[in-house]
């Protein structure tokens, strides 16, 4: 997305703003966040991201970008865990607790990164990431309006 200068950010994320990952049992939303240039449409954003969610669908990730994500995820788990003054630890044991009778199973979460393959990827990408599958929320700035005295 930055090499063809359509954002300078994205965000992305599971439950993001509605707790994480780790703390529900059930459905969860993947949101995506990203501020198209003001020279670029939004559909262009759009189609950029749906060429990469393509290749993920049509190919493998290779193994190099698989460890980089585990890395990644790794350290945003263990951030998730200190948050808060170690709330975050609280909060996950407290959830394990309540939602699977398991507190133990806050140790056993980083071996779950270790089993995600580049298959398992793939074929998550290609059951979930459809087009019929998203809601498309395009905001655009409205006129500056100056205050009556």
């Amino acid at each position: 997305m930055r090499r063809r200068a359509l954002t300078g950010g994205l965000n992305a994320g599971i439950n993001v703003a509605l707790g994480n990952m780790y703390n529900y049992n059930g459905p969860m939303l993947w949101i995506v966040s990203a501020f198209h240039d003001a020279d670029k449409p939004a559909d262009s954003l759009v189609a950029g991201l749906d060429a990469a969610i393509t290749r993920l669908q049509q190919a493998p990730v290779d193994q190099a970008t698989l460890d980089r994500a585990r890395v990644k995820q790794r350290s945003a788990f263990y951030s998730t865990l200190e948050g808060l003054s170690g709330f975050g630890r609280a909060d996950l044991l407290a959830s394990f607790a309540l939602f699977d009778n398991d507190p133990n199973r806050i140790n056993t979460l980083e071996a779950g990164f270790a089993a995600v393959t580049p298959a398992l990827i793939q074929k998550t990408a290609q059951e979930y990431l459809r087009p019929t599958n998203r809601t498309i929320l395009v905001v655009n700035p409205g006129k500056k309006e100056t205050s009556a005295r």
